[in-house]
């Protein structure tokens, strides 16, 4: 079940985020957020994602049946499910068992490989999250849609015949695929959240969003943005 899943990583990631605040001192989001476009300004219809945190896991959640696998063609390995959760974090540590420390501090102290984490499941978003969760629902246009899975889509790292390339870090895998940009410090999966909203054309912060807290405030401006009870 995904809501196992995800305690496991969110055991895995918790060290991690420590390290965030023992290294560097909280952050506090003072930004406020002018001008924003709404989900209406570039067509009738509009679209909607999820960003979903629990414990230490942040990722997007899309609908897959909403995405245009032609600007996002991995898609398409998951027609069979109905939402897929895409999280952002360093190789090693994201798929190491326990809390080995020394990855941890790697991953901190000097920019270190990421990958992407997917999971494709069927329960609605809603019920897929359990526990310490929290929800929110952000709606926006078509452009704004495709603009952020385009982001996600060139997040990949792809092979020369354009498929992209899975984590080898501890043997096979189908959730862990090798991605784009560094991760250290001052970018963590939080960060790289809230530029996939930017890329999207929101007016939203990315530069030194470091945790979850700092996320929230920002995305939560956008209008019609609402947490799912």
């Amino acid at each position: 079940m995904i809501t196992t899943s995800f305690t496991f990583i969110n055991q895995r990631i918790n060290i991690r985020l420590l390290a965030v605040m023992l290294l560097f001192p909280f952050v506090s989001c003072s930004c406020r957020i002018n001008g924003q476009e709404t989900a209406n300004d570039y067509g009738n219809k509009t679209f909607t994602v999820y960003i979903a945190q629990q414990f230490w896991h942040t990722g997007i959640i899309f609908s897959i049946e909403e995405v245009d696998p032609d600007i996002w063609p991995e898609i398409e390995m998951y027609q069979d499910r109905n939402n897929i959760d895409v999280g952002w974090g360093d190789e090693k540590f994201y798929q190491a068992e326990g809390n080995p420390f020394f990855l941890a501090a790697r991953a901190m102290l000097w920019p270190t490989q990421s990958v992407m984490q997917i999971y494709a499941f069927n329960l609605p978003v809603e019920s897929a999250y359990r526990g310490e969760s929290r929800i929110l629902r952000v709606p926006m246009s078509e452009e704004q849609f495709e603009r952020l899975t385009r982001y996600v889509a060139e997040s990949y790292i792809h092979d020369d015949e354009g498929n992209p390339i899975t984590s080898t870090a501890y043997g096979e895998t189908d959730h862990y695929f090798m991605s784009t940009r560094k991760y250290h410090l001052f970018r963590t999966c939080n960060t790289w959240v809230a530029r996939a909203f930017k890329e999207a054309g929101f007016d939203v912060r990315s530069f030194m969003i470091l945790n979850a807290n700092q996320l929230y405030r920002q995305l939560s401006r956008i209008p019609g943005a609402e947490f799912v009870e």
